[in-house]
């Protein structure tokens, strides 16, 4: 009987290939029982004309809500997540209707560690206003723009998964200290690491370069808002990687503006795309990125061949690591 795999359009390039490469799709194409398609790049949400059509769904930005699925006619067993969030998916409807989900934690935690590395190094010395003073002419204003040197600073971390561990073991020898913000994490286990666990206040109080690794759910929802924003240095960069909404938006225009941090670099924002009009555009002390500054060849070749492997696992009744529900 076939086994009908879609992959979300959003993944192929302008030119039609999927961006991750060939090579991940290999180990699909070797299984004869598997029919591999594209779904239409422009699908933003799923509906029942996905999830009635195939068994698996290797899901990247569309998102699957309870109205995607009808459970008359369901023929979805599993969604592989492109990536490790996954608050795109409705994952009461899945658990309802007895379908798996599974993401890619491992593939990502060394790009995004790496990404964020990026993100304080490009803030700390003041990349994109110095490639500015080159291309308007304005060489000799360099005196204006002094770095911030990184070795007396402290390094605050709020989330300590994989991505947060992997951050530490690439960025430890540029900093003074390292403190973490995450209830989950026991005080011991972060000191294996040199990192000192901290509380909500106490990492909004010291650090100098704030990185946000955490998941988005209800509990971190806008907690970055004007009353953590208010604790913060003057002097210090805020900088999230993780999910827009757990930065109140509003409330870190308000105190960039105002110069209550120093800057922020955003891979992520509460709207994605960017709205046209959103003032972030026109502040001068960030850095943006279209939710992407980790994607390199070698992360998205991993990211598909881990989501495939766990289509396959399911496929051939294996078990299934990166199973989240």
């Amino acid at each position: 009987m076939q086994f009908t795999l879609g992959i979300t359009g959003d993944l192929l390039t302008n030119e039609g290939n999927p961006c991750f490469g060939l090579q991940p799709l290999e180990a699909l194409y070797k299984e004869k029982k598997i029919l591999v398609e594209w779904m239409d790049p422009s699908i933003q949400i799923l509906s029942e004309k996905e999830t009635t059509k195939y068994d698996a769904i290797l899901l990247n930005s569309p998102r699957l809500t309870k109205e995607s699925i009808n459970p008359k006619n369901n023929k979805v067993k599993i969604v592989s997540r492109f990536g490790v969030g996954y608050d795109s998916v409705d994952l009461d409807v899945l658990k309802k209707n007895k379908i798996i989900l599974t993401n890619t934690p491992n593939a990502v935690r060394r790009p995004v560690a790496v990404a964020s590395l990026t993100m304080i190094l490009s803030l700390s010395g003041k990349l994109m206003i110095k490639d500015n003073l080159v291309r308007e002419g304005r060489w000799n204003e360099r005196t204006n723009h002094m770095g911030v040197g990184l070795i007396n600073k402290t390094l605050g971390i709020v989330g300590f998964g994989g991505i947060g561990r992997e951050f530490v073991k690439i960025s430890k020898g540029l900093f003074k200290n390292i403190i973490c913000y995450d209830p989950f994490v026991g005080k011991e286990e972060m000191k294996n690491l040199q990192v000192d666990k901290v509380d909500f206040d106490e990492i909004a109080n010291s650090s100098d370069f704030l990185v946000i690794l955490c998941d988005l759910n209800e509990k971190t929802r806008g907690m970055i808002d004007s009353t953590f924003l208010n604790k913060m240095k003057s002097s210090s960069y805020l900088i999230n990687l993780s999910r827009g909404p757990v930065v109140n938006e509003n409330h870190l225009i308000a105190s960039l503006k105002q110069n209550k941090i120093s800057g922020a670099g955003l891979d992520v924002m509460t709207n994605e795309p960017i709205e046209e009009n959103n003032e972030l555009l026109n502040l001068k002390n960030t850095i943006l990125t279209p939710h992407s500054l980790c994607w390199t060849d070698e992360c998205f070749d991993s990211i598909a061949t881990e989501a495939i492997t766990s289509i396959l696992n399911y496929f051939n009744n294996n078990k299934i690591i990166n199973r989240v529900v």
